[in-house]
């Protein structure tokens, strides 16, 4: 995949000021631009090809550091493409701490803070403080969250029956508040937007790097998954090309 950026040192400036010639620092700055993109270089001035040699192993450095990360990344995304592990489901991977800001977190033994184990029945929890999935889709709707009733269900489920209706140890304040953080980082099967094996390691080829490089890092926290937002954005991304 070809480089779209490179990074420019402060450094560099005085390079620049020692050509004092304002169509040799133009020179200068297109033969940086050359350099970056692969393109032949073509320096007619011995000061610009002097301040280019000083510059140059800095970016070539820089470029065998992507190259490798690249590659490295590549490796990674092909093994998880072509040996897809068990997924684990939201609500073993994912906790919000009520506050519109999330933390993932891989035990959910409900242990209370004396460090007992915690048996709390759910009568501990009035009925009316369980909201139905009426309740829960049309708060959703209000909020501007797309959420379907299967999705409420979940979402029920996982902040009132496996948590008992606790963060923290301590009683949900609002569950109205989780539903956008609920919303944004529900976890979802990478092949429903990607496609399956080979189609979907090309279609990942062929995203920005930044978003290759989210996805990477939610795969390797989640077991192959990623959340509702990545999603989103793989989505947008294949739309614009």
């Amino acid at each position: 995949m070809k480089k779209k950026s490179f990074v420019v040192y402060t450094a560099w400036r005085s390079y620049f000021e020692l050509l004092e010639d304002p169509v040799l620092v133009r020179e200068l700055l297109y033969a940086v631009f050359d350099l970056a993109e692969g393109k032949e270089v073509v320096v007619t001035n011995s000061k610009v090809r002097t301040a280019l040699n000083a510059i140059e192993p800095t970016m070539k450095e820089d470029l065998e550091a992507y190259e490798a990360r690249c590659e490295k990344n590549k490796l990674a995304a092909q093994k998880r493409w072509n040996n897809p592990s068990d997924m684990r489901s939201h609500t073993d991977a994912m906790q919000t701490d009520g506050d519109n800001d999330y933390v993932y977190d891989n035990d959910y033994d409900s242990d209370n803070e004396t460090g007992n184990d915690s048996d709390i029945d759910m009568t501990v929890l009035p009925s009316q403080d369980i909201p139905s999935v009426k309740d829960v889709i049309e708060a959703s709707r209000i909020r501007g969250v797309d959420m379907s009733e299967k999705e409420a269900e979940a979402f029920i489920t996982y902040y009132f029956y496996d948590l008992k209706g606790l963060l923290n140890g301590k009683p949900i304040r609002n569950w109205r508040n989780l539903l956008k953080s609920w919303n944004d980082h529900t976890l979802i099967d990478p092949e429903t937007v990607m496609g399956v094996g080979h189609d979907g390691y090309i279609v990942y080829c062929g995203l920005p790097i930044d978003i290759q490089k989210r996805i990477d890092e939610e795969q390797e926290k989640f077991n192959g998954q990623l959340t509702r937002a990545t999603v989103k954005a793989i989505a947008e991304c294949r739309k614009a090309v």
